[in-house]
Parts: structure tokens; sequence; C-alpha cells
């Protein structure tokens, strides 16, 4: 399947909670999560922090002589690195089993710095991966090791954040205070010297003082990055650091005392506990997050403490060894009469201690990430503490060591040195503040601030916010099939895999054994894609031996989990132990197509779909075989699946088609293919089908139209006569169509070959033969169109009534571009029967005789022609005419005319008759069979 990742820009720059295992919830539910660095981003480096920073992980480490210039510094700095690829080139390269057991390896410094190259060179950051390269280099030969677990804290498994980005410099820095507490390192060895300190003393009239400082950095506790719901913890790291202040012979006048203090040396003391935090509310749909967290607990000390105590992690509080320590000297002469006088030197001493206890505070994170604030106690701060520490500052002054003092000037010495303690006292409050001050301020800038740490501040960073859920499904062997998981059916085996995809690379994944199949991964809010296969790196879908996907059919499926998602359930994968043959059917007529406006020939009779030809639907395919039968009908797209068991053998394919109507082309199985030698499907009904063994196969299956020649006819003619037969031609498919006849009787055919409704005389004399191509009109199905044919048969006058012919009209049709020839017939029956009688008498009205075949007449009779028709056939006569001419000499009797002795008007107009140039015609209409007519008219003999 497929999962959506709904990440914003930066949303998710070091998400951790990407690729650990151990779900977390119930299955199918999900839950809000939020990904937590507790300190700042670091978004540029300049020359001096470069130099610090190659310093202090030198030191953290305890070697490497690093030389990274600013340029290598600012591109680890900005590199933020896909997490999941991060981990995956750890898993390889540790050859751990998971990433879980990945993150539990001990590695060195030196293979974290190398992982981290190769994930910058990955994401295309090739100057971040020079640098890191750099540094892998120069701690090559770095013994100690580090467990990059503890510093990532996840609590989800694989997968859960896909976008997970993490930042290149806070993964150093990280690894490296680590790497300091796991080997109790200290910088004792390389400290580092703080840059631009300067005391401005002139508003107590001095001159502005730039001592020089030393910094001595150990880890107490790592920091921990976190990613996971509500009620994750955070915190940074916890340090001690030793600060060695050189304030290069400071002279300090105190007035009210005569004296001159010369201050030389500060040693500082400096204990930041971890910040700690929670995550609180998170709200994935509007991307919040509240937080609540406590800055660290600061102490300051001003004295001396051995270095194997302060630097003792099992030492929990070193403080308590603070002895006060010489910061300077001073001078003072003493005299006493009958004893002498004497300049005596003085050492100042001096000893203070300060706590700050932050309170707790809460922020809230609304995007777009990372975003970075800071939680401020407002009691506890660099001024607040270095003010409590001046205002417990105890001092002493002694006589420095190896001075001896004048026999008797002992008592004067204590006086004096007591009279000078208070005004010495106040003058160095005022002094030491503001130097305590820039110097603590320097140290947390140029330093702490590096390891995420402030005093009397939590400076937290939300690198995403997410909803993380537990997908949840069941691998299982669909016997049916039917695509659904039925009680009893459960997964055999092998072991397979179940793999999500985003962005073209395998971001989590589970295996499911033999057993009952079911699964959960976690995914994020996002679309991807969840398939299964046989190897946890796989990129596609693949069934294992024997087996094919049911459903979904392709083993693969686009998840979407949207934002506001509760449970994402039943993500099944239904497997069939056999061959899965999905055919397409379709009419291989080869219709054309319009691809982008341009026409397209189609090719018939090839059984390869091309973009003009229909599917057939509705349509029955059985597969038979040693173990039964199985029946699939193809759907709107003309598909049909059938599964095929494992086992049968001699598996044939039948399709249910019309045979009158409808031919097989041929069928195409993967890239065998058997083509029609005729229309009747031999061979292709049933075609042969390989054995099942497990694979999913594609088939095409062609069907083509057969002609048809409709109807046949039947006609009675009295002879001589010409018939003319109709017919509705159908071509059936693309190719040669011949079109010829055969009867008793003379014949003759002819197609409407523009299928425009008319046989026209060119039709008529076009021969019989004519190309059925790509122009031929369709019907709405897409067959091809019926048109009108014509058989004329011509009866000669020798044909004896009651004799009958029949003639047979043959289509013929070649297909094209294969060797089969298909025809239809029809048939038209051509009856000879006697023609209706014509019978004509004449009666002399004058002298009234006859009505007889013939009369005598004389010169001025009146006769009367009348001719007498009947209809003696057994079919109705349609259009029947009669015509006769007046005789000569006679006269014809204006008026005369009459039909079955009713008169009629000479005159040639809307009635049944007229008389023209002495030529009588009457139009009788219809003469059902036994009819009668009468027409007659009068002459004038001269």
């Amino acid at each position: 399947m497929t999962y959506l990742i709904r990440t914003p820009l930066g949303r998710a720059a070091l998400c951790l909670l990407a690729l650990l295992g151990g779900a977390s919830g119930r299955a199918g539910s999900c839950v809000g999560a939020a990904c937590v660095v507790a300190g700042p981003r670091l978004l540029s480096v300049d020359s001096g922090r470069s130099v610090i920073l190659n310093t202090l992980i030198e030191g953290l480490l305890g070697g490497g002589n690093l030389s990274a210039t600013a340029l290598d510094w600012n591109a680890v700095a900005q590199a933020d690195v896909r997490l999941d690829t991060f981990l995956n080139l750890l898993q390889a390269r540790v050859s751990a089993a998971s990433v879980q057991d990945a993150l539990n390896t001990q590695i060195t410094a030196a293979t974290l710095f190398e992982v981290a190259a190769q994930a910058a060179q990955a994401d295309g950051n090739v100057a971040a991966a020079s640098a890191l390269n750099l540094l892998a280099a120069r701690v090559g030969g770095l013994s100690g090791t580090l467990r990059l677990g503890d510093l990532l804290q996840l609590s989800f498994p694989p997968g859960a954040f896909t976008d997970a980005r993490l930042n290149l410099l806070n993964l150093v820095l990280g690894g490296a205070q680590l790497f300091n507490t796991r080997n109790a390192v200290t910088t004792g060895t390389t400290p580092i010297t703080l840059t631009g300190v300067s005391v401005d003393l002139r508003t107590l009239g001095l001159d502005t003082v730039t001592p020089t400082v030393q910094a001595f950095v150990q880890v107490i506790e790592p920091p921990v990055y976190v990613c996971g719901p509500q009620g994750a913890e955070f915190h940074t790291a916890a340090v001690r650091v030793k600060l060695n202040v050189n304030l290069g012979n400071l002279n300090v006048g105190v007035p009210a005392a005569g004296l001159t203090l010369t201050l030389t040396r500060l040693n500082l003391y400096l204990e930041v506990a971890q910040a700690a935090g929670t995550i609180g509310l998170i709200d994935a749909v509007a991307d919040a997050v509240t937080l609540s967290a406590t800055p660290g607990v600061a102490k300051l000390g001003l004295g001396t403490i051995p270095d194997a105590t302060f630097f003792n992690r099992t030492v929990a509080d070193p403080f308590t060894a603070l002895t006060p320590a010489i910061i300077g000297t001073t001078q003072i002469s003493v005299s006493l009469p009958l004893v002498g006088s004497q300049s005596v030197n003085l050492d100042v001493n001096a000893r203070g201690l300060a706590s700050g206890t932050p309170g707790p505070g809460s922020l809230t994170f609304s995007g777009p990430y990372p975003q970075t604030q800071t939680v401020s106690s407002g009691a506890v701060g660099v001024t607040s503490l270095v003010t409590s520490l001046v205002d417990s500052l105890t001092l002493s002054l002694t006589v420095s060591a190896g001075q001896s003092i004048l026999p008797g000037l002992q008592t004067v010495v204590n006086a004096a040195i007591s009279n000078a303690l208070a005004p010495v006292t106040s003058t160095l409050k005022l002094v030491l503040r503001p130097v305590l001050v820039a110097v603590l301020n320097a140290a947390v800038d140029q330093v702490l601030t590096l390891l995420g740490i402030r005093i009397g501040e939590a400076v937290l960073t939300v690198t995403g916010v997410n909803t993380v859920c537990t997908v949840t499904g069941r691998v299982y062997s669909d016997q049916q099939p039917d695509g659904t998981p039925d009680p009893g059916e459960t997964w055999p085996g092998p072991t397979v895999t179940v793999n999500a995809l985003r962005g073209g690379r395998v971001v989590g994944t589970v295996s499911v054994p033999a057993g009952n199949g079911a699964y959960s991964l976690s995914l994020p809010e996002n679309t991807g894609a969840l398939l299964l296969s046989t190897s946890p790196t796989s990129l596609n879908p693949t069934a294992p031996g024997g087996f094919v996907f049911v459903n979904p059919p392709s083993g693969q499926v686009t998840l979407s989990v949207p934002p506001g998602t509760t449970s994402v359930p039943d993500q099944n994968f239904g497997l069939f132990a056999g061959d899965r043959l999905t055919t397409l059917v379709f009419r291989d007529d080869g219709r054309d197509a319009v691809i982008n406006g341009v026409p397209v020939s189609g090719v018939p009779h090839d059984v390869l779909r091309q973009l003009g030809e229909l599917p057939v639907t509705g349509l029955t395919l059985t597969a038979q075989g040693s173990g039964g039968t199985r029946s699939a009908t193809t759907d709107q797209t003309g598909a049909a699946t059938l599964y095929l068991p494992l086992g049968w053998t001699g598996v044939t394919l039948s399709a249910g088609i019309v045979p009158t109507r409808d031919a097989l082309t041929g069928l195409r199985v993967d890239s065998a293919v058997i083509l029609a030698t005729d229309p009747l499907g031999s061979g292709l009904s049933p075609a042969p089908l390989p054995t099942p063994a497990g694979t999913a196969r594609a088939a095409q299956l062609g069907l083509t139209g057969r002609p048809a020649l409709t109807p046949n006819n039947a006609a009675s003619t009295e002879a001589p006569a010409t018939l003319t037969y109709t017919h509705q031609l159908e071509p059936g498919t693309l190719g040669t169509l011949t079109l010829s006849a055969a009867g008793p009787y003379p014949v003759s055919v002819a197609v409407d070959r523009d299928c425009d409704g008319t046989i026209s005389a060119a039709e008529r004399s076009a021969g019989p033969t004519l190309t059925v191509d790509g122009s031929w009109p369709r019907d709405a199905s897409g067959r091809l169109r019926a048109c009108a044919a014509e058989t004329t048969v011509t009866v000669p006058a020798t044909a004896a009534p009651g004799t009958s012919g029949v003639t047979t009209t043959t289509a013929a049709l070649s297909w094209a571009l294969r060797p089969v020839t298909d025809s239809a017939q029809a048939t038209d029956t051509t009856t000879v029967i006697p023609g209706a009688t014509l019978g004509k008498t004449v009666q002399n009205l004058t002298r009234q005789e006859g009505p007889a075949s013939s009369v005598d007449a004389r010169p001025l009779d009146t006769l009367r022609y009348c001719l007498n028709v009947q209809n003696t056939t057994p079919n109705p006569i349609t259009g029947a005419v009669i015509s006769d001419t007046v005789p000569g000499p006679t006269q014809y009797v204006s008026g005369s005319l009459t039909l079955n002795g009713l008169p009629v008007s000479d005159a040639a107009d809307t009635d049944a008759a007229e008389i023209t140039a002495g030529t009588v015609t009457y139009r009788l209409g219809t003469l059902p069979p036994g009819a009668t007519a009468r027409a007659c008219f009068d002459v004038t003999v001269p």
C-alpha cells in the first residue's frame, strides 16, 4: 500500500520517531506525536565559533586535532538529512538486523561521523559530506564508543515519521556529549579559550579589562532528543564547567584602606543540571503542541575544588569541597616604636557559592517547523546568579607564604589586616560583579549554547508535529478466492514482509511468518504505498513462490492517512495458491481511433487491442481442468479474472460467444499466441492454457463479427417478369467482400457501397467485390453497420405457371491480414403464377345486340366496348392499369367513359380514367385475389 505524510516545509526536521520498533497504543489507533530538541538550532557559524567548535568537540571526545573551517561547520549546521536514510545507513554499516539493533550497537565517533557523511551525500549535500568525512578522519584513532539509542529516544516503530529530518550539527554535538559521558572524558587536556571577553570598569575609576578565560567542560548526563506522544520526556545535557580567569594583574585601589590590590586569577566552577520537559497536548490537525519545561538548576562557585572531585561524575555535589582560593595580592606597611617597620605581602583569598532553581514554564508551538522558543524563569539568570555569588562572597587576607613577620609586629599586622578587610571586601565585590557577569555570559554564549544549555532558561525547538496511526491487517491464503479474509483462512507461509513506501524508499517494514497473518505498522499522516513482498528492502510487490495476489491484485495499495484519522484497520493482503489469469476480451476488428485529434488506423485480427477496439462486456469465460471448472464474466472494461489452482492439469479456456454472430480471432497468454484459422474457432474453443504454477498471467481474447445476409425472401409473379429482392448485409469484420448469386433464372447483385440507403446506378454496375475497411460505418455498439444489398431475378416468358426457382445469394468475406474466409447466405424463392385475365366485348346499343366478341354494325349505329379484368392470382395486384385504342374508323362518343358502371371524365385529371389521342386509359388501383373490374366506352359507326 502507499501512505500519505502531511508535512509542511521544515515540519519534520528532526522527527526521530520514524524508525524504531515497539508500537505504542492499541492496534489500529492513532495518536498525536511531536519531535522536540531541548536546545537552539544553530543556523550559522562564524570563524571565531568554528575554532571553539573544533576545540569543544575535540575536548569532549578526548582528542582528534580538529581543524574544520567556518565553511565546513556552516555546511554541517545547515544540513538536514532524512532520518530514515541516516538510520538505514547506520543499520547497513553495523550489519544490524534492524534499526533498533543498530541504535543499540556500540559505535565509534568516527563511525557516527562517517554515517552522517553518507546521509549528507545521499541527500545531495556534498559540502556537508566532505566536512563530516574530515571530522571522521581526525577522530579515527579514538577508541571509545557510544550507543546512539541513548541520544535518540523514539517512541514509535519504523515509518512513523518518514519525512523526519535530522540536523547534522545537532547530531555531531549530541553524539560528542554522549561520547563524553560514556568515556569519562573532560576537556582538561583541551581547554577552550574564550574570545572577546571585555569588562568596562571605568565607572569604578579603572580601565577596561580583557581577561583571558579558559573553559574546561565535562558532560555529566547526555541530552535526549525525543519524538513521542503526549507525556514523552526530553532534556538537555547536564554539564560541569571550570573557568580559569586570568585578570592580568589588575590593580584595584582601596582608598579607605590605603591599599592597592593586584587581582591575578579567579577559579569559577559552574554546574548546570538538565533542563527537562514533557510533551503536552498535541493537536496534529492544527499543527500545534504544548510543552512544559523547567530550566536546569545552576550552581556557581568561586574558590577552588580539586579536579579529581569536580570532574568526578560519581560525586553528586562537588561544591561541598569548595574552599577559598587566592585571587590576588596586596601589601601593607606596619611599624612599632622600638621594634621597627616592615612591608608585609598579603594574599587575597575568596570563596563564594550561589545556586538558582528556576520554576517551570509552558510554551505553545504552532509552526511552521522547526520553531524555537525559550522558557525563562525570570528569577534565575547570569546576572542574578553572579549577584547571589558576590553577596555570599567571603574574603580573607593572609600573609603570603614564605614571609616572616618581625618579632613584636604580629599584633600590629593582625590589626592592620582586620582594619583593611571590610573596605577590601566592599571594593572587590564592586569589581568582581561585572567581571563575573562578563565571563559567565561569554561561557554561555560561546560554549554552553553550542550544547543547548542556558542559565535560567530552557531553549526548546519543536521540529515537527504529526499524527501517527498504527495500520493493521492480515496476510491470508484466499482459497475461494473472493478478496475477503474468511474464518479459517490463515497464512501457511513462507514468511513475507509488508513494506511501507514513500518517495521511492522503504520507510517501514514488518515480517509476517506462517500463522494467523496479522501485522501492524505505524505510519504518519499522508499518502504512500503499502505492499507485500518477500524482502524487507523491496520497492516492488512480489508474491512468494506458488502464490498470486488476489486483493489487492497488484499486491500494492495506496493508503491515505489524512489529518484527523482515528484508525487504519483492515489493510489486508489476500493471496491464492495457483495462477491468476486476467483476460481482456475485445472486438478485434481494427476500429480506428483518434489520438490528440489525429486519426490512427487500427489493425484487425492480431489479438492486440488498439485504442479504438471496444471491450466485450458480459461475456462468460470458463476454465476447465482436471480439478473442475471456474467461470467469470467480463466487466465494463472487458476484463475477467479466473483463479486456477495449483495441481490442475489439462486446463483449457472457452468463451460463451454466439457462434453464428461472432468468431474468435485468437488468444494471447503472456507471449504465447494462438491465431484463428477458420471462423468456427478450431483450436480456440476451447483453447489450451499453461499448467498453473503460481503465476499472474495476462491474456487477450479477440472477437470479431461474422457476416450476415438477411432476410430470406419469397415472391410470386407471372412470366415474364423482373423481381428485385432487398437484403441487409453486415460485413462482420474488415476484409474483402464478394457478393454472388446463383439460381434457375438469370440473376444480378448489387450493394449499397456507401451505405447511404440507396443503391445507385453506379453501385449496380460496380461489380460484386468490394473492400470493407475502416471507413465502413458502425452502429452504436461498434459493430460494422448493415447496409442494403439487392438480388435481381429475371423470370423468362417461358417459365411455366406453378413452377418455383430458388436463388441463393452468398456474401463471402476474406479477413484482412489473416487467411480466414467466412460467408453468409440468403435465399430468394420466385414462384411463377398465372396472370390476371383480360377480356373484351362489344355491344350494338342501336340494335340491342351483344355483348359478344363481335357484332354487326351499320352506319350511325352506336357500339359499346367493355374491358373485363379479373385477378385470378393468389396475391393482390397493385397499381393495375389497362388501356385500349378506339377502333378506326369509329368515332368516340364524348363523355361515355365508365368504370365499374360509374361515369368518369374524359380529361386527364384526378379520377381513374382519361382518353388521349384515341387511347382510353383506366387506373384500376389494387385488385384483391378474385376481384373483377369493368371499363367501357362508346363509339359511333360513320
